[in-house]
């Protein structure tokens, strides 16, 4: 009876622990959106990392046991930060827009905001080309995503203000992120696996996910399905939902060096050449068409000046060997080839790797597949001029079953890119490049190095002792 009682009086401190630990690590992230932006750097940084020392105290020392605290803390704040306003980017006011292209039967794809006249409400296109990043450059958001826009849309068309389409949006994503939780609970179930907490309530996660509208989790969503449709060998459903995440944001499609390698490994010489000779066709056909037709060039030059190649020439933002080449090659015959050069040396970087660990054949697919996904990610970001917090949100997922340390220490630390707006006209501060970079680096080799050699050294030596006790 005794002991009982103690038990229970340990748990009930435990408990009223975890829940002040929640309230302190939920205030911050709740109260900054309501009352400061962006610009304010050193307040957004230090509620933010006052959140995350938190955040780390909880999964340590509190989780274990009481995932549903973190469970419905992370469900409440989400619901919370329905009604506050976008306070780190201004991208959803492109998707609310978009939406309103496609809604009237035009294509986000060929027509500039700053072009055209939708005739809707003056007053609603005036606030949302004042509030967008890209009124001059084409839409790159893909087909899943367009569609997902008319849902806000409608109720904008409605008489709904832009605030409430916002928060229709952002309840679109909790939808999302709630599959997430779904899945990674039922997988907890299956096997043993990493603490779902650590993506759940993670302060980045909440900033750039419902916080500010990023559509990040759909993608992650869409991906994770189709890595454990793979696993249950449903190849034509993982295909499905892979697609569906290419559709959503066309990041996975860096994924598919590695599929093609690993199918390639398995397959016939008949079907590889079937496949070979197939895409040459369908693909090259695409190809001489952009190239030689009038109408296909034209289309193809306008997209590279102000769609998807403005990405590769223009847009830099805390990028690390992208600057470090770019002061090299600046003053050359074509200054923004920067992006070029180290887009194809990704390409081949990738292409590389995927074709090193296609031939692995893992008991566990899925843990196999994610950490894949993070490799990949990772020389991508390595070689790109722009790498937003959001970008690590998809790899930080993978990484609760992985154990990978590095994405976490990126999503952790990539909120100092915020500095650069705080001043006018922004710029990327040099210290915070060499810091966020450094960090994120390092982490990398101590995991990849010193963690491997430590645990084969514990693993030969626990063969060591078993052998002399038997």
């Amino acid at each position: 009876m005794v002991n009982i009682i103690v038990q229970y009086a340990s748990n009930c401190r435990g408990n009223v622990g975890a829940s002040t630990i929640l309230l302190l690590w939920a205030l911050p992230l709740a109260l900054f959106p309501v009352f400061f932006g962006r610009s304010d750097t050193w307040l957004l940084c230090g509620a933010f990392f006052f959140s995350l020392s938190l955040y780390f105290i909880f999964l340590k020392f509190f989780s274990k046991g009481r995932e549903k605290f973190g469970i419905w803390a992370g469900i409440l704040l989400r619901i919370w930060f329905l009604f506050t306003p976008v306070f780190l980017s201004e991208d959803i006011y492109r998707f609310l827009w978009d939406g309103i292209l496609v809604s009237e039967g035009l294509s986000p794809y060929s027509e500039l905001p700053i072009h055209i006249n939708l005739g809707v409400n003056q007053g609603l296109e005036k606030e949302l080309l004042s509030k967008m990043n890209s009124p001059n450059y084409y839409s790159v958001y893909p087909p899943i995503l367009q569609f997902l826009f008319l849902v806000p849309v409608f109720f904008l068309k409605k008489g709904l203000s832009v605030v409430w389409a916002v928060s229709i949006w952002k309840s679109i994503l909790i939808l999302f992120e709630l599959g997430i939780l779904y899945i990674f609970y039922k997988i907890k179930k299956e096997e043993v696996s990493g603490n779902f907490l650590k993506y759940w309530l993670h302060p980045l996660v909440l900033w750039e996910g419902i916080g500010n509208g990023h559509p990040e989790p759909i993608l992650f969503f869409f991906l994770l399905l189709g890595i454990l449709s793979w696993e249950k060998g449903k190849v034509l459903e993982g295909f499905t939902f892979y697609l569906a995440s290419i559709l959503t944001k066309i990041l996975p499609l860096l994924a598919l060096p590695f599929l093609f390698f690993y199918w390639c490994r398995r397959s016939t010489v008949r079907k590889v050449s079937l496949f070979f000779g197939a895409n040459i066709l369908i693909f090259g056909s695409i190809l001489v068409w952009f190239l030689f037709s009038g109408t296909g060039e034209k289309i193809l030059e306008e997209h590279w000046r102000k769609g998807i190649g403005v990405y590769f020439t223009l847009f830099e933002f805390h990028g690390g060997i992208y600057y470090l080449l770019k002061n090299l090659i600046k003053h050359t015959w074509y200054p923004y080839s920067t992006g070029i050069v180290l887009g194809i040396l990704s390409i081949f970087a990738i292409s590389y790797y995927s074709f090193k660990v296609s031939k692995k054949d893992p008991e566990n697919k899925t843990i196999f597949l994610l950490t894949v996904w993070i490799h990949i990610c990772g020389i991508y970001y390595l070689f790109s001029s722009t790498i937003h917090p959001w970008y690590f949100l998809p790899i930080l997922g993978a990484s609760v079953f992985t154990k990978t340390i590095w994405p976490l220490a990126a999503s952790s630390i990539w909120i100092l890119s915020y500095s650069t707006y705080s001043s006018l006209p922004y710029y990327d501060m040099d210290w915070v490049l060499v810091l966020e970079h450094s960090i994120v680096i390092c982490t990398f080799f101590w995991e990849t190095f010193y963690l491997k050699n430590f645990s084969c050294l514990n693993s030969k030596e626990d063969k060591y002792t078993s052998k002399i006790r038997a």
